[in-house]
């Protein structure tokens, strides 16, 4: 939340508020676990050095939260996608790899 206030972009905001607002509904109905708090505190290995602090923040809460995905429109960290999917079980995407997945099946609604 704070990275996107940072942005002072209104409209990137109620996105945002958006986005949350749906996401608590799932939330209340399945939170973060044992497990999922474990898996995050891995982010604190030093396998993982290469990530910077906003991003390791980030990633941790979409590990906790127990996220099939986390998609980012940087370039670094998707470069890294293939160690973070192994190590930790997300997928990080860009919005050009996730719409490479989802092409097929858009085409369905044309």
């Amino acid at each position: 939340m704070q990275e996107a206030h940072d942005k002072r972009d209104p409209g990137h905001m109620q996105w945002l508020w958006d986005i949350a607002d749906h996401s608590q509904v799932c939330l209340d109905l399945e939170g973060p676990t044992t497990e999922s708090e474990a898996l995050a505190a891995r982010l604190d290995e030093p396998k993982f050095g290469y990530l910077s602090e906003k991003d390791r923040l980030l990633l941790r809460d979409a590990v906790v939260l127990r996220c099939e995905a986390f998609l980012t429109v940087e370039r670094r960290l998707p470069r890294n996608a293939a160690h973070i999917g192994r190590e930790l079980g997300i997928r990080v995407m860009t919005p050009i790899t996730y719409w490479e997945m989802l092409r097929l099946w858009a085409a369905l609604w044309h």
